[in-house]
């Protein structure tokens, strides 16, 4: 695990410490992961490393020379010394022997309480956690916002640079396909690296140094590698921020079609929850809109309003934020399911929602939209719902021919379309003898009658809260 830590430099120089720098000033950018108080005469058992170890010099021992070798050995960051009331002033021993072993000796005054200097290095440490959760909130809206414009491959590239303070560019062999931030050409060590990255052969990524920069290297896919540097090097912040980067990149290239950006950031915004839809279209309320029918994405999005459709050969599904018409899809072929009104952090629970009506829809023939004839079985605790249709369905699961998915979609268009055996079988495109023969199935396998009222009201209800995907869902 990577420790938070701060800079020795922004502890001494708090002005209300009143710290005084007696030797290792050309050390001040140690990191500093705690203060910790010890008046032993031997600490170095008990401590990690990355400490400012502070002492009054209570039991101080005699042998100082080995009292300050032994704090280097365990990578102490720096030791401060509390002048008074054990001592008027730092040992001047101490401070001959911490000067010539390299290790930071500050003198706290007789004012300062150790409590205060452990304050000010925990309100440092939580100031750059927070400085690093900004950075990874604004640059994750920076990239998607680049991701879904115009040339979003070298807008994310850009995107990156900027939040990186640095450079970057996407390598395939030895061609630069795109570059941002002023990044310099590749040698033939830094293409030789990329390659082993890419292939799988060598490293899945790898640091290196170019020009003083340092440097990361990641695979984007398996002929592109993300090559990114900057003068400093990357924190844990940083690295997040590269592989949101990364994400962006391997969708983007690989989904090169017209309207990829579209796509992109429909996916997002209904898969992560950390996504700010605002960003995109505009403020909430938003519905999401799963659908079947034809790849139109133009007319698609022309239809709902919205550039945030995401199409594929079996669909789409999108993020509106205007009145949906349902008979303006069904008279072009497309038959849909409708979510609730969402917040944008409630658009992944949206579009699960919508995956349910569009499920009913299908049984029931005519799209479904979210509170249009809702019945008592939407009135039902979910998690209840779940384990009594998973209950009831159970014995279907070891069905083979016909398989389990086959008899419940079979089941919810029988019993959408009333029972009758031809508009069932028009519906599902098999023979009617098909529909009668899988009901049968259901009947035996779950001991039910199907002409009985409640047992058709149980199984109906059963049907509408099994999860998505059964008898696998995800």
């Amino acid at each position: 695990m990577v420790l938070p830590t701060v800079a020795l430099r922004d502890v001494v120089g708090r002005p209300e410490l009143g710290l005084t720098v007696l030797c290792g000033a050309e050390a001040l950018d140690r990191p500093v992961a705690w203060a910790h108080v010890s008046e032993l005469s031997d600490p170095a058992p008990f401590l990690l490393g990355g400490e400012f170890l502070l002492t009054a010099g209570v039991n101080f021992p005699t042998d100082v020379d080995r009292y300050v070798a032994r704090l280097v050995e365990r990578e102490v960051t720096a030791l401060g010394f509390g002048v008074t009331p054990v001592h008027d002033s730092v040992p001047a021993a101490l401070v001959s022997s911490c000067e010539a072993r390299g290790l930071p000796l500050v003198a706290v005054p007789p004012a300062t309480p150790f409590l205060a200097v452990s304050q000010a290095v925990g309100a440092l440490i939580a100031e750059a956690q927070n400085a690093e959760l900004r950075l990874l909130a604004d640059s994750q809206r920076a990239l998607t916002r680049a991701a879904v414009r115009p040339r979003p491959v070298e807008g994310t590239l850009r995107a990156l640079a900027v939040a990186l303070d640095g450079w970057a560019f996407l390598l395939a062999g030895s061609e630069v396909v795109a570059s941002a931030g002023g990044a310099p050409a590749p040698d033939s060590d830094l293409i030789s690296l990329a390659g082993r990255v890419a292939a799988g052969s060598g490293p899945r990524s790898a640091a290196t140094e170019v020009g003083g920069d340092h440097v990361v290297l990641n695979p984007v896919d398996h002929a592109t590698v993300l090559v990114v540097g900057r003068p400093a090097p990357f924190s844990v912040a940083d690295r997040a921020v590269v592989a949101v980067a990364l994400g962006l990149l391997g969708l983007l290239r690989a989904d090169p079609a017209e309207g990829r950006a579209a796509r992109l950031a429909t996916r997002l915004l209904l898969t992560d929850d950390r996504t700010s839809v605002a960003d995109l279209v505009g403020r909430p309320p938003y519905r999401v809109v799963i659908g079947d029918g034809p790849d139109d994405h133009d007319r698609l999005t022309r239809l709902l309003g919205t550039p945030l459709v995401d199409t594929a050969a079996d669909g789409f599904r999108a993020v509106v934020t205007a009145p949906v018409d349902l008979d303006a899809l069904r008279h072009h072929g497309w038959l849909v399911g409708v979510s609730s009104p969402a917040d944008a952090a409630e658009l992944p629970h949206a579009h699960a929602e919508a995956v349910a009506l569009l499920r009913r829809a299908r049984a029931e023939g005519a799209s479904r939209q979210a509170g249009d004839r809702d019945g008592v079985a939407d009135l039902v605790d979910p998690a209840r719902a779940r384990r009594f249709a998973l209950n009831l369905l159970a014995p279907l699961k070891d069905s083979r021919s016909p398989s389990p998915r086959q008899l419940v979609e079979t089941t919810r268009t029988w019993l959408a379309q009333h029972g009758n055996w031809d508009r069932s079988a028009a519906a599902l495109g098999v023979h009617r003898n098909s529909v009668r023969h899988r009901i049968a199935h259901v009947e035996r396998a779950l001991g039910l009658d199907l002409s009985n009222t409640r047992h058709r009201t149980d199984l109906w209800c059963a049907l509408e809260w099994l999860p998505e995907g059964w008898p696998d869902p995800r």
